[in-house]
């Protein structure tokens, strides 16, 4: 069963949003510019993942910085303070609630860990959409989308031997990164050391679909997530996803989600 905490503001002015997701809890927690913590000592180990802005962690042994694409796993104990960027900063929290979860997580939450995955902000815009759905599904999906991120962060800590389609990640990362950006082919190519044509052929022979059908179904699901966590008007966010205009948005998102954006922001905060 899951509980939803919508709209939740703590008294030192930290928002947030909570679920229970099967044996996973589920935490988006929105700080205010230049907010500080001083040291605390969690009880359950949890996986952080940044959805926007930074913020600077520091432990005994030294400090890291967390952004976009980061991950940071720490295990219970881990004595550490927190200052954040001079922007919000939206992050999420994830932890296992029993000892079915514990061991999905594995090894992960063993030691204080900081590690890259381009992924991990895609998947986790998506599970901050779902904490804020309506729908009948939206336990289950946010349920499989932390199980998602439990791969994807497993691979990068553990990484298997690097095949000869590795460069391919690395073009594919680069389009995780720069979301809502849309990079170039040939600077697709520089990231992964690769002819542009070779990149293309490759890329959609791996995926299905072209390198621009891939960047703009990652526009589309940040452009999801606005809608539901925001309330940028529409014809900013088109802007912002590489859209010439509103119109043009608007089909687009209609042929990907099966609805206009509008409606869909209407019915994500009934």
């Amino acid at each position: 069963m899951g509980v939803t905490r919508v709209g939740a503001v703590s008294p030192d002015g930290t928002g947030y949003s909570r679920a229970v997701a099967g044996s996973f809890e589920v935490t988006r927690l929105v700080f205010p510019p230049s907010f500080r913590h001083g040291s605390v000592e969690p009880e359950r180990g949890y996986l952080v993942v940044v959805l926007d802005g930074a913020v600077e962690k520091s432990f005994a042994a030294g400090t890291t910085t967390l952004s976009r694409s980061s991950i940071a796993t720490l295990p219970a104990g881990a004595v550490h303070s927190s200052a954040f960027a001079r922007r919000s900063t939206q992050i999420l929290a994830i932890r296992p609630t029993d000892s079915q979860a514990s061991a999905l997580f594995g090894a992960l939450l063993s030691r204080q860990r900081h590690l890259q995955a381009a992924v991990s902000t895609t998947l986790g815009w998506r599970m901050a959409c779902e904490l804020e759905s309506r729908d009948a599904g939206w336990l289950l999906a946010l349920e499989g989308l932390v199980l998602q991120l439990l791969v994807a962060t497993g691979r990068v800590a553990e990484p298997a031997p690097v095949r000869s389609t590795g460069w391919l990640r690395a073009a594919r990362d680069l389009l995780h990164e720069r979301v809502p950006g849309h990079p170039s082919l040939t600077e697709l190519a520089a990231a992964a050391g690769r002819h542009p044509a070779h990149v293309a052929r490759a890329f959609r022979r791996e995926h299905g679909v072209t390198v621009a059908e891939y960047s703009r179904s990652l526009c589309l699901e940040w452009a999801r997530s606005q809608l539901v966590l925001s309330v940028t008007p529409l014809s900013r966010i088109a802007l912002d996803a590489g859209f010439s205009d509103q119109s043009h948005f608007t089909r687009a998102f209609r042929r990907h989600h099966g609805i206009t954006p509008g409606r869909y922001r209407e019915l994500a905060q009934r």
